[in-house]
Order: C-alpha cells, then structure tokens, then sequence
C-alpha cells in the first residue's frame, strides 16, 4: 500500500491486525450460535404447545367415545396418569361447571441448580432435586374464570401461557372441548399444562456452553495471533527494512533469524541474495578495473601514435606506415577485447536453452578441426542436455589453448614423432549416468607455478603478442558454472598441461 494512503488502511492493511481480525472471526460461530439459540427456544416452545395440543385433543376424543359417557373413566385415569407423569405435564378434566372432575396433580420437574441463570426465586429448591411445579391459584372458582377454559367450555380450544409461580420460565396452558352425543354437546373440558423450565434449562445449559466456547475462543485466538504477530510480522518487518537499506546501498547487510519454518528459509535465502548481490558488486568493480586496466594500454598506444603523426611524423613515409599500423593493431585488438567481453557478459547474464546434444558427435567434431588432435572416448553414454554453441565454445577455447602451447614446444625445442608425442593434443571423455568429465592435454611445457593460480583471471594470458586476449579461460568457465559442471588444471613442469571440466547429463 502507497505511503500517502490513510493511517487507518494502513494499519488495516498489516498483517498483525489481519491476524487479529482472523482470529476475531472465531469467535463468530458461538456468537452466532447463541443468537440462534432465541429461535431454536421459538421452535421448541412451538413443539411443546403443539404436543400439548395433540395430549389434549386426543383426550378430550377418548373421553368423548367412552361407554357409559362420564368425564373420568377408570380404564382412562390411570393411563393418563403414567402418559402426564411421563411427559411431565398436569391433565385435569373439568365439568361444565369448571369443576376439577380428574387431577393427575402438580407435575414434577427436575431441578438442577448449578450456574447463576437456572437458580430458582425461592431457596428453598436449590438443593431438591425434583420439585412440584406449583400453580398457586388452583381454586375450581379461578379455572372457570381462565379465558382458555371458559373458550373450551364454550366449544372453542383455549391456549394461554402464564408465568411459572416457583421455577425460572413460563406455563404452556391447553384446553379442549369434550363434546358427547350425537349434537355434539360440551360436557367439560381436558385442561392439560406443562412448563417450559426443561427447555429453558437444555436452552441455558447450550447457551453456557456456546458462551463459554466463545470467550474460550476469543482468548485463545487472540493469544494465537499475538504469537503469530509476533513470529510472522516481526521478522517480515526485519526484510523489509533489510530490502530497503540494501535499495539505498548498504553493503553486508544480514538477517541471521534462527529457525526452521518457512520465515527462516525465506530469512536464509533473504541473506544468501544478498551476499550473492555482494560478490556480484565486488564482481563488477574488479571486471571494471580490469577491463579499464586493458583498454588503458591500446588507448594510450593509440594516442602517442596520433600525437606523433599530428606532430610531423606523418610527413616521413616510413614513421607513418609504422604508426598507422600500430594504430591498427590496437584497434584490433581493442574488438577483439570488447567482443570477448561482450560474449562473458551475455553467458553470466542469461541462460540459454538447454537442448539434449550429441557430445560424443559435438567432441568430435572439433577436435576434427586440430591437427594432431585425438579423440579418446571412454563414456559409457553419448548424450546430455546442454546449449550446443556454448559448449562448443568451451572445446574451442581448450583446444587452441592445447595447440598453441603445444606449437610452441615444437618450435622450441622442434621435437616431432610419427604418433605425435608430446606434441600430440588429447581429447578423453570419461563419464557415467550423471555426467561426462572431458580432459584436454597439450603436448607443451606445461604451466609455470607463478601462472597456476592466475590462469582462471580474467585479461591473464602469455600470448598477448598472438592476440590473446586473456578471456578464452574465464568464458570457459563462466559456461560450464552455468551448466552446473566444474573445471580444473593439473599442470607438470616438462610435461604439459591438462584442463578438465564436468557436464552433468541432466536428460
């Protein structure tokens, strides 16, 4: 997020508060879950009355139905006994008159008194386990004057909810009409009733627990994105402020963050980058140097020339040819310079595609190109994956180094025989299933201790005055890094010198 945006979408946009907002979140679902738990209380209010309605109603028909016709039958009462004390509802059978003919009694409910929200008014239940749910005003006098009674005692079902008299929650009142004969003449009503207090008490236990998980829940979450904050967004701060002091050029910055997660690896590969960045800075400053360094002695040669020709010496024929011709030569030479440097740099800086080549076909071909060149082959495979021109260069670069020196023992010592000799240049390739090791060995006198270390340097070369530019050895090996091989020399006084290199296969 841009800098110029607004404090608050920036703290918004961080990942601590995105974790805290995450984690927040958890805590949703049991919050929502006690929201719903107001409707799923509707729902089971419903039931209840519509259970009640059902008891009721198929009461008030049985009675109806029984011979000879009487309010409380004795086959009936004992049946409804065991159904009310099973659904834990109070039934009672009225006459016209409102009076009380059946009374199953108060119905039973089961107490349980643990947490503030189930404790009953009265002290006095806390600690029984099943209590009467009292009415408190059962008198015949006040049933007849209950509107729901007076509607069944009229034809009409009655409903009505009251609040309990001794326990937390209401009364679910029902009333139904019973009808006999063939007009269907009201003899009385089934006056059933039940609280809700079992509901409301499963209700709170859900609810409890539903709270409980959310406040378990928001410390928990919150606790875990702290730690997250703090393990994530700390360190995460750390590489940006790193990124940006390495943006305004600060040299060997590091994170050293200890751990293994995926922080850790990022903080590691974060400060393999930049001393990576490093060395490709020190790299830069010495190839400038060396490259100023090179260009320095064909420019000042160039120069003086100039000078002298502009001063006279281009009126003497002779001094003329001479200094134009060197002109020319360091002319030369400076394109043949830039022209290396212009390939080193384009091998370090992209990869070319890798194609599988024919190496055994590649080899052999150039070595075809050198006389008194010989191809040894000794691998057991033939192909590899690599960039065909550039492996191509590496072998070409090798071998002129391999013919030059060999030349110049021959012209040195004019030591020849029929099947070459020292004077013979040897291509062997050695490999197995994971790569191919090439060794090119020359016939000359071999590399002097003091050259050893410095053969690998850029601009180093002993063959300046044939046009050696000093970049065949450095751009050999700038190839085969690139390829994932390795290249080396071993060098014996007197006996030659011989450049190996690896190319994994890779197929």
């Amino acid at each position: 997020m841009s800098v110029g945006a607004p404090r608050w979408r920036r703290a918004l946009a961080s990942i601590r508060v995105r974790l805290l907002l995450g984690s927040a979140f958890l805590v949703i679902v049991p919050i929502t879950g006690i929201s719903f738990a107001r409707t799923f209380e509707r729902e089971l209010l419903r039931s209840e009355e519509e259970g009640l309605v059902s008891m009721a109603t198929l009461l008030a028909s049985t009675i109806a139905h029984t011979e000879p016709a009487r309010l409380d039958p004795p086959a009936l009462t004992d049946a409804t006994r065991a159904v009310a004390q099973r659904l834990g509802a109070q039934v009672r059978v009225l006459d016209r008159d409102g009076r009380v003919v059946f009374d199953t009694g108060p119905e039973q409910v089961m107490l349980r008194s643990e947490g503030r929200w189930l404790r009953t008014p009265d002290s006095l239940y806390r600690d029984t386990r099943t209590v009467p749910a009292l009415e408190g005003d059962t008198p015949a006098s006040v049933l007849r004057a209950r509107p729901e009674v007076l509607a069944a005692l009229d034809g009409r079902p009655g409903r009505y909810t009251r609040r309990a008299a001794n326990l937390r929650g209401v009364r679910l009142y029902i009333a139904e009409p019973v009808r006999a004969g063939a007009g269907g003449v009201v003899q009385g009503a089934v006056y059933v009733s039940r609280t809700t207090y079992p509901v409301l008490l499963s209700l709170y236990s859900v609810r409890n627990a539903l709270v409980r998980v959310a406040l378990a829940s928001l410390a928990v979450g919150t606790l875990v994105a702290l730690v997250l904050a703090f393990t994530i967004a700390r360190p995460l701060r750390r590489l940006t402020e790193a990124a940006g002091r390495i943006a305004n050029g600060e040299r060997g910055v590091a994170l050293n963050l200890a751990g293994h997660d995926e922080i850790a690896e990022l903080a590691r590969d974060f400060d393999h980058m930049a001393r990576a960045l490093d060395a490709r800075l020190a790299y830069i400053s010495e190839l400038a140097a060396n490259v100023s360094h090179e260009f320095k002695t064909p420019i000042a040669s160039m120069r003086g020339a100039a000078e002298l020709l502009r001063d006279g010496a281009a009126d003497d024929p002779e001094a003329r040819q001479v200094f134009l011709s060197n002109i020319l030569d360091d002319a030369e030479r400076l394109s043949r310079l830039v022209s290396r440097l212009l390939e080193l740099s384009r091998i370090e800086a992209r990869a070319e595609a890798r194609v599988p080549v024919d190496y055994r076909a590649l080899v052999d071909d150039v070595v075809r190109r050198y006389e008194g060149a010989a191809l040894v082959w000794s691998a057991q495979y033939e192909h590899l994956r690599a960039t065909p021109e550039q492996v191509e260069t590496v072998l070409v670069n090798l071998l002129d180094n391999a013919a030059r020196a060999t030349r110049a023992r021959v012209v040195r010592e004019g030591e020849t025989s029929e099947d070459g000799g020292r004077a013979r240049i040897e291509v062997r390739v050695e490999g197995d299933e994971h790569g191919f090791l090439t060794t090119v060995r020359d016939g000359g006198v071999g590399i002097s201790e003091a050259n050893l270390a410095r053969v690998w340097d850029r601009f180093f070369t002993t063959a300046r005055a044939e046009g050696g530019t000093g970049l065949g050895l450095p751009i050999a090996r700038a190839i085969v890094e690139s390829h994932g091989g390795h290249v080396g020399l071993r060098s014996v006084a007197g006996e030659g010198a011989a450049f190996w290199f690896t190319l994994p296969r890779r197929l």
